[in-house]
């Protein structure tokens, strides 16, 4: 999506999601992305994670705990990224969420670099 520059403002790397994405396979915001931007499509990044090496058991028992564990900031995020309908019910809950989304992100940073 970056190099098609369909990515808005999204900063790769910078949320405690990705960091702890990249901490479980091992690379940086850079290596990850040079691995994207050389690999044809998703099966292609697999693919070439798979041949760097990492404990593809543990990330996917991570990614498996995702939407449990982000259950209360998903809706945020999403409308944060115009994924959901901008109401005025949700800019409420995106603004309390957004309020109380440094102390969660702090806990969720403790939780995600668990094995």
């Amino acid at each position: 999506m970056r190099q098609a520059g369909t990515l808005g403002a999204y900063l790769m790397g910078h949320s405690p999601v990705d960091r702890a994405l990249l901490y479980r396979l091992g690379l940086t915001t850079d290596e990850f992305v040079g691995i994207a931007n050389s690999a044809p499509d998703d099966a292609g990044v697999l693919a070439a994670l798979r041949a760097r090496g990492f404990d593809e058991e543990r990330v996917r028992s991570w990614s498996a705990t995702f939407p449990s564990l982000y259950r209360a900031l998903i809706p945020v995020w999403d409308l944060d990224e115009g994924y959901a309908p901008s109401t005025p019910l949700t800019r409420s809950v995106a603004a309390f969420m957004r309020a109380v989304e440094g102390p969660v992100m702090g806990v969720f940073r403790l939780v995600s670099k668990a094995p």
